[in-house]
């Protein structure tokens, strides 16, 4: 009877870290998708600037900071 019990149990745990994989997949796909979306609109100048004033050239850095001084970045000419 134990036995069953593990089975059912590890089942059980199997089912919970496959939906917890599946919703940080889509999760992580979602950051992903904005992160291009916001990136497609930016001109590369923009971009090489924007990474220059942080000190980091990592994608979601640069739309990080973008996006929270969006009014000061569009008013620049590059």
């Amino acid at each position: 009877m134990k036995t069953y019990d593990l089975n059912r149990a590890s089942r059980l745990a199997l089912r919970i870290a496959l939906v917890i994989a599946v919703m940080a997949g889509c999760i992580y796909s979602g950051h992903v998708e904005y992160n291009d979306d916001v990136l497609s609109g930016m001109s590369s100048d923009k971009y090489d600037f924007i990474s220059i004033q942080i000190n980091d050239s990592s994608q979601s850095a640069v739309v990080s900071e973008y996006m929270n001084n969006k009014q000061y970045y569009d008013s620049l000419d590059y």
